[in-house]
């Protein structure tokens, strides 16, 4: 006999097609995007636990969902599919069903109780498309219990010709690094609304209290963007930070190869 928040409620499965299963279809939405050189269409992915909780008046469900750009060449995909399959899975409807089956394995186990539902949401999207490179951002928030979810932006970056991930050495040089950090770190000292002097130690994790690069990073038209998730230089309540380095203070830093791939940005 199930707890009495749960319900057996068979009707509702009809609401979400077919009950712990994974649905997919394609959206035509994105596809040859204006400015795109590779042709894509937007998939979506959903999975939906078979256990039911009643909280009040609202019913709620474990799921998870995903919606991610799917190109006409295949290799493609298989370059990119690191970006999107996060978990190392070989489908996102592998991970869809991964993810369900551990909440369902987790309910059943303690005998059909459980405090929450679990949600992961996964929103991969074409950042750039240019004839030289491309580049994902893939967004990712769950919920698995504890006091709070998780959520994290991840940007990657490839040479179409080469098929190789596009590092920040490919960009900035290793020699030149040096020089980039001190640029950026007065922007983000003036972000951060700090004085040239004032200690990182106090509100940041910066090892040491020395600024560092994040690891994650954009290319857009503006400038070179640096992305740090919750918890890497702040407490989660400090949230997410981007900064920012025009391309107009850095430019004498910026490889051959770099410059490429920015002037072909539209």
């Amino acid at each position: 006999m199930k707890p009495k928040y749960y319900l057996n409620l068979y009707v509702i499965f009809a609401l979400f097609s077919s009950t712990s299963c994974t649905n997919e279809h394609t959206s035509k939405i994105q596809e040859a995007m204006s400015g795109d050189t590779l042709h894509y269409d937007m998939k979506e992915v959903h999975r939906y636990s078979k256990f039911f909780m009643k909280d009040g008046e609202k019913i709620d469900t474990t799921y998870f969902k995903a919606q991610y750009p799917q190109f006409k060449d295949t290799l493609i995909n298989t370059l990119l599919s690191t970006s999107i399959n996060l978990d190392g899975d070989s489908l996102i409807s592998v991970a869809a069903k991964r993810f369900v089956d551990a909440y369902d394995e987790y309910v059943e186990e303690n005998n059909g109780q459980s405090s929450s539902t679990w949600f992961r949401n996964l929103q991969a999207n074409v950042y750039q498309n240019t004839p030289k490179f491309i580049s994902i951002i893939t967004n990712q928030s769950e919920y698995t219990g504890g006091a709070h979810g998780d959520h994290f932006t991840l940007f990657n970056h490839f040479d179409i010709h080469t098929d190789q991930k596009i590092a920040l050495a490919d960009i900035v040089a290793p020699q030149n690094q040096k020089e980039l950090i001190k640029i950026a770190e007065g922007y983000f000292r003036k972000s951060e609304k700090l004085s040239e002097t004032e200690s990182l130690n106090d509100k940041f994790f910066f090892e040491g209290g020395k600024f560092t690069l994040a690891n994650n990073f954009a290319l857009n038209k503006e400038g070179l963007l640096f992305y740090y998730n919750v918890y890497e230089i702040k407490p989660y309540s400090g949230g997410n930070t981007t900064l920012q380095v025009p391309y107009t203070d850095i430019k004498h830093l910026i490889s051959n190869k770099g410059l490429e791939y920015i002037n072909s940005i539209n």
